[in-house]
């Protein structure tokens, strides 16, 4: 995993990843994109600021690490606050998770999506943070089944119902783009950086198994190692 300290790691994790999906898309491949909340709507927004007007979408598939589950257009439901935030990629193809269904059969298209996406991609990246309970995606500790085949599943947290990729999923990405500031994010960095603890107790460890891993983060690389 590659440790980028910056004053501005949103803005430097967004320059990477305009210039590594221009060069994808630039080269006529098919391109699997996975935004997240939080933080990650903001790595997103200054993504797509970075893309040529030039630049044609079409191969370029886009959908999110996880969801909020509730009623289409919920003011927690991630897909519309990236919306509201001004993400719009005319010419690429959109995938929203929900999809005003129950939960069992949001859950069954979106692993389906995903299941077409990963076969038929030539890259695959993601944008993810780490929470301060360790969690990554809407991955939270012991949230997985332990047989998990699928590329996402669903479950009921302390707070919402939820929608996921599956570590099945993150292991199969070609990149993982990370951002984890400020000083509650440090304990988590820690513990990525130096341990190495079951992806059950600390679910952000699934993304070492990622080829190509960055983070960005505003914690120097002396304080996360010590």
């Amino acid at each position: 995993m590659q440790y980028i300290y910056s004053d501005h790691p949103t803005d430097q994790a967004a320059s990477a990843l305009a210039a590594s999906i221009t060069d994808k898309l630039s080269l006529g491949k098919r391109v699997l994109w996975l935004l997240s909340g939080g933080s990650g709507i903001d790595i997103a927004i200054k993504t797509q600021a970075l893309l040529t007007p030039d630049l044609d979408l079409t191969n370029l598939y886009v959908s999110l690490t996880d969801e909020r589950f509730g009623a289409l257009n919920h003011a927690d439901e991630n897909w519309t606050q990236l919306i509201s935030a001004g993400f719009d990629l005319p010419g690429a193809q959109l995938y929203r998770p929900l999809s005003g269904q129950d939960i069992a059969t949001t859950t069954s298209l979106f692993n389906n999506w995903l299941g077409e996406q990963f076969s038929a991609a030539d890259y695959k990246v993601g944008i993810f943070g780490i929470g301060t309970d360790n969690h990554t995606a809407g991955i939270k500790p012991s949230s997985e089944p332990a047989d998990i085949q699928d590329y996402a599943y669903s479950f009921t947290g302390e707070d919402f119902e939820r929608l996921t990729i599956s570590t099945l999923a993150i292991k199969r990405l070609n990149e993982a783009v990370i951002q984890a500031s400020g000083n509650d994010k440090l304990a988590a960095v820690k513990r990525l950086l130096n341990d190495n603890y079951p992806v059950d107790t600390q679910p952000a460890q699934i993304l070492k198994s990622v080829k190509l891993s960055s983070l960005y983060t505003d914690q120097k690389i002396e304080e996360a190692q010590s």
